[in-house]
């Protein structure tokens, strides 16, 4: 009576070793990507008053390796009688969680400012005041791309050549993209992306283009040119944001 049950009991075990074996080989879903929550302020100087003004934005969550954008509106304009805000900043956030546990977090800043209405002649003596000189620390104007040679202007006016590696004012020239014409400068574990000066608009006191590494929860400051500095920090969460 119990041998023709034999096969029976020997084919039960064999189907579950066999979807044990099945289930032991199927890998792990990956790990979703951490969520990045940065905070920071950006000063920059008043046009009209020539004093710094400091705007926050607010806490932003991102997944690491996505993007992010944000718009903040500065104080309202007292002369303005509809309460329109006298300068706004919009920012393109990118942070990303680097294996070691350091942020890498880019950063694209544009301030714009109330245009203010100006009479022709003194519109056009403007024009030729801008005309003449430039407000950005550090300016890019030529390449000498086989010499590796780069015209430079620094807060002073002064304009000078210099090859890859050399520092002005704290910032070394580190690496040039020929394809792009940008120009990488470095300060500590700051980076800045000069551009030639008629198509540049990070060397200036409204824009501002860098990637910091930082520890999470440690505020990096970034000086930017004509008074634009950017301060900067983030915390990693393991929780994704919800989409």
């Amino acid at each position: 009576m119990l041998t023709p049950m034999a096969p029976r009991f020997l084919l039960l075990a064999l189907g579950v070793l066999t979807s044990l074996g099945v289930s032991a080989q199927t890998p792990a879903p990956p790990a979703p990507p951490p969520t990045v929550t940065v905070r920071g302020t950006v000063s920059h100087l008043d046009p009209k008053t020539g004093k710094s003004d400091v705007m926050s934005f607010p806490s932003v969550s991102v997944i690491s390796g996505s993007e992010a954008r944000v718009s903040v509106a500065g104080r309202p304009d007292p002369k303005d009688p509809k309460g329109k805000p006298e300068s706004s900043m919009d920012l393109v956030i990118s942070p990303t969680v680097q294996p070691d546990g350091m942020l890498s977090i880019s950063v694209r800043v544009s301030i714009s400012h109330k245009a203010e209405v100006l009479d022709p002649k003194e519109a056009k003596r403007e024009r030729k005041r801008e005309s003449k000189a430039h407000d950005g620390t550090l300016v890019l104007y030529s390449v000498l791309a086989k010499e590796g040679l780069f015209s430079i202007q620094d807060s002073r006016s002064a304009r000078r050549w210099y090859k890859l590696g050399s520092t002005i004012e704290g910032w070394k020239l580190e690496a040039f993209d020929v394809e792009t014409n940008v120009l990488t400068v470095s300060q500590g574990p700051t980076h800045q992306e000069l551009h030639l000066y008629k198509s540049s608009v990070e060397a200036s006191a409204s824009e501002l283009s860098t990637v910091v590494t930082v520890r999470p929860g440690e505020i990096a400051k970034v000086p930017g040119v004509g008074g634009l500095e950017l301060s900067v920090s983030g915390i990693v969460s393991a929780t994704p944001v919800a989409r």
